[in-house]
């Protein structure tokens, strides 16, 4: 999953773990090198197992919180949660000896004023009760958006699959009662959508680029 794949499947040479689409599924399954993206080796062990083992860290350390969604969620449903704890810390341990590689090359597009100015106000109508007025989220419940790696990584697709179709984050042994985000594909057109992913990507000092009604109509 988390590799850039050749025309007819395979791992492209040297790109292994290094982040790439789902075909088929429309999310993106980020780089296990860059700390930017999904990246662990700057994380605490406990927590790293823990990610594998619950499927939420919200209670962890600032810059040690995520919560896994989409594929992932059901790869920690179906799988990670049942393993053995010594298998979750080998694997974590290997996860955290990647080298981190060279960071990828994403252009910071700024939005214009007129698309942030839309998606404050989508923010502030469908968003702020459970993020915040300053993106901070709510700890052990809703995710921080200000400095979240999810959100601020060259590609947006995660975020507006998020948008998209919701974000729930498995119930599991260790966390059987998370809390989820609903959907707003019915509730929000197509600008509204790019322009509330551009704010948050563009807010709180968060830096990554603006997002397009085209980008999202590719996903869609």
């Amino acid at each position: 999953c988390h590799a850039t794949r050749a025309p007819l499947g395979g791992v492209r040479e040297g790109q292994r773990y290094t982040g790439g689409l789902m075909a088929g599924q429309g999310w993106y399954a980020p780089s296990l090198h860059d700390p930017a993206e999904a990246g662990v080796g700057h994380w605490d062990l406990a927590t790293t197992v823990a990610l594998f083992k619950t499927g939420s860290t919200l209670g962890a350390a600032p810059g040690q919180q995520a919560s896994v969604q989409g594929p992932m969620a059901e790869v920690v449903l179906h799988s990670t949660q049942h393993m053995d704890e010594a298998d979750l810390r080998a694997m974590a341990v290997y996860l955290q000896g990647l080298d981190r590689g060279p960071a990828p090359a994403g252009p910071f597009v700024p939005a214009e004023s007129a698309q942030l100015a839309l998606g404050e106000q989508v923010y502030r109508q469908h968003c702020i009760d459970c993020h915040g007025e300053r993106g901070e989220g709510a700890p052990g419940a809703y995710p921080a958006l200000a400095g979240n790696r999810a959100v601020t990584m060259p590609s947006s697709v995660n975020t507006l699959q998020a948008i998209l179709s919701g974000g729930f984050a498995p119930a599991t042994a260790g966390h059987p009662q998370p809390y989820g985000m609903p959907p707003y594909r019915t509730v929000l057109n197509n600008a509204e959508i790019a322009a509330v992913a551009s704010f948050i990507r563009q807010s709180w000092g968060n830096q990554a680029g603006a997002v397009s009604a085209l980008d999202l109509q590719r996903i869609k």
